[in-house]
């Protein structure tokens, strides 16, 4: 653990200082990954991810006055949009991909539908679907995201401005978040037991507001800790890309690397023009609200960036409900029904 934490700060500390975009993430995605297949993997991975989460989302939570809920309010009709187009884009490329992945057709559709690896991953082992090839193709394209991402900044020239987070407060704001986080921390572990979607990061961004609307002054999570969860967040991803699963599976990693590209592409280049042109969220917030990566890296990646974070956190939560709520039930039933027992495979 020592030692993997270690490598991802230096990581992500040397990408600081190269100045690269995504460096807290992204290093520590690289410095995680090595000392996982170099190594071994760290224990705890999950954990970590659920707790950077939290802080994440409370970062989210604090920006969301009377304005911006309004605003979102106003954009949800384009939200739900975005979402059905979103698993529209799955579903065609489920075959194509299933067939350069070499798996079959229902956990081709389970791999191309953008919602999270967790998610989709639970839903493959109950239909009785290929898990493994889920999980790293869903893998694979939060990475391509991540990649691409900083890629096309530094193509195109788009300038990035962080926001200058708070690094000082009084006594009784610090405490004040510090309830917030304690708070959201039992909630989401009670809502997880419930099945409910991405707790770690909803639950602390309706804590936040229900502080805020309460009247407490809730401060903005200071720097040294928003840098912190964003290593923490490319930490847990690093300790999925594992080399020697990709290895056993070389046909499921080409065709997740495809599926990435051609997804993330028509994602954050076509239905992120589309928000871009309808709305007057700024060029990067409408493709990373568009990019099929997963909640928390595309939260954390627009804090990093200094863009519209509460936008972005709209339309991927909006998303992930869509998908997990509507979308996998109805592929839940319709494989069950299929089933000559209509019992899932644990029975």
């Amino acid at each position: 653990m020592l030692t993997t934490l270690a490598a991802a700060a230096a990581g992500a500390f040397l990408f600081r200082l190269l100045h690269l975009p995504l460096a807290y993430i992204l290093g520590s995605l690289v410095g995680a990954t090595l000392v996982a297949n170099l190594i071994g993997p760290m224990r705890g991975g999950r954990h970590l991810r659920r707790v950077s989460q939290l802080f994440v989302g409370a970062s989210v939570g604090v920006l969301l006055d009377g304005g911006v809920i309004e605003a979102l309010v106003r954009l949800f009709p384009l939200m739900l949009v975005i979402a059905v187009a979103g698993s529209l884009l799955g579903l065609v490329l489920a075959v194509p991909i299933a067939w350069l992945s070499g798996i079959d057709r229902l956990s081709g559709l389970l791999s191309c539908l953008p919602a999270g690896m967790a998610e989709m991953a639970t839903l493959a082992h109950e239909v009785n679907a290929d898990e493994q090839s889920v999980a790293i193709i869903h893998t694979l394209r939060v990475i391509v995201v991540l990649t691409l991402v900083p890629l096309w900044l530094v193509v195109t020239g788009h300038p990035v401005t962080p926001v200058r987070m708070l690094l000082e407060a009084d006594a009784v704001r610090l405490i004040t978040l510090g309830a917030l986080i304690v708070a959201s921390l039992l909630l989401a572990v009670i809502a997880t037991r419930l099945r409910v979607i991405n707790a770690f990061i909803v639950t602390p961004t309706l804590v936040a507001v229900l502080f805020v609307a309460l009247g407490f002054e809730v401060p903005a999570v200071p720097q040294p800790l928003l840098i912190a969860a964003q290593i923490g967040i490319g930490t847990s991803l690093g300790l999925r890309f594992r080399f020697d699963r990709m290895r056993r599976l070389p046909r499921t990693v080409a065709g997740g690397l495809i599926s990435g590209l051609i997804l993330v592409s028509l994602s954050i280049f076509g239905l992120g023009t589309i928000i871009e042109r309808l709305t007057d969220l700024d060029h990067l917030s409408s493709l990373l609200a568009a990019a099929p990566g997963g909640l928390g890296e595309m939260i954390a990646t627009a804090n990093a960036l200094g863009v519209a974070a509460a936008a972005v956190a709209g339309f991927q939560l909006t998303r992930s409900i869509f998908t997990n709520v509507i979308v996998a039930p109805l592929i839940r039933r319709h494989v069950l029904r299929r089933r000559p027992d209509g019992l899932p495979p644990s029975s």
